[in-house]
């Protein structure tokens, strides 16, 4: 893009052009969290899954050969890690929002130490919040980095004694916590919310469903609207960092633990 006359970073002169990335300036981009264990990044199969679906959607192109040779070749050198990896669509190539379609795909890996074992809080609480998700189908499902309405509702649960929040969209369906994904017990029947609306379709999400679909454990992705939480019976929340763990407590009322969440969450851990 031409016509930059200065760039200043924390009020000084900057030579990179990184400041320039359309990831920092409009979220154009799209992330994976990533355990490592024994050298070798679990799920891979599923993170790049939906690495590749999500540049198709957004129509950003990564050479996903070379990012993904390139995760390989790090996790092989850790016994446990954590990798976050960050794809935007680089530097604009144009004014304001729109982009060419020729800009030059860029891509960030962060290492971290892998997360301790610490144990789960006892009881796992979890509530609901009042903040809502916008509805957008062309979003729908992708780990964008756009994640503003997460950060508001982090912090809603700040004071609270809650691991984790349940969020609506904005038409009043279940959608997922502010980090996790969502699986219920309601009316007898296992359940997840459908991510056609909004949401992000998880790496975890995606195992349990798979797992499940192994096990014949009848698992059904659906429409939940948010006041049928009153009903719920079990829950249980899935990340990638985290498998899948059983809440004890929504909104202060005591849930059950299902054998059919144990069961899940011992396959996910094996897989």
């Amino acid at each position: 893009m031409n016509g930059l006359l200065e760039l200043l970073v924390d009020g000084a002169p900057g030579n990179a052009t990184w400041p320039l990335d359309r990831g920092l300036q409009y979220g154009d981009g799209l992330f994976e969290t990533m355990r490592v264990q024994g050298g070798r990044v679990l799920l891979l199969d599923l993170h790049r899954s939906r690495l590749a679906e999500g540049c198709r959607r957004l129509f950003l192109h990564a050479d996903e050969a070379q990012i993904w040779n390139q995760v390989e070749a790090v996790a092989a050198r850790h016994e446990r890690a954590l990798l976050r990896l960050q794809v935007t669509r680089g530097e604009s190539l144009m004014r304001g929002y729109g982009f060419t379609g020729h800009e030059h795909a860029r891509w960030f890996l962060a290492i971290f130490e892998a997360p301790r074992h610490e144990p789960m809080p006892v009881p796992m609480r979890v509530c609901t919040l009042p903040n809502r998700l916008g509805e957008n189908t062309a979003l729908a499902g992708l780990k964008h980095c756009s994640r503003l309405e997460q950060v508001l509702a982090r912090q809603a649960m700040v004071g609270s004694n809650a691991f984790e929040g349940l969020l609506a969209s904005s038409s009043g369906l279940l959608i997922s916590g502010t980090m996790s994904n969502v699986f219920i017990e309601l009316d007898g029947e296992i359940v997840t919310p459908a991510l056609d609306r909004c949401g992000v379709a998880g790496v975890m999400r995606a195992a349990v469903l798979r797992e499940a679909g192994r096990a014949g454990i009848e698992l059904h992705v659906t429409d939940v609207p948010f006041e049928s939480l009153a009903r719920v019976t079990a829950l249980a929340l899935s990340n990638a960092r985290m498998g899948l763990v059983i809440a004890d407590e929504l909104d202060g009322r005591a849930l059950a633990r299902r054998a059919r969440f144990e069961q899940l969450a011992a396959l996910v851990s094996a897989a």
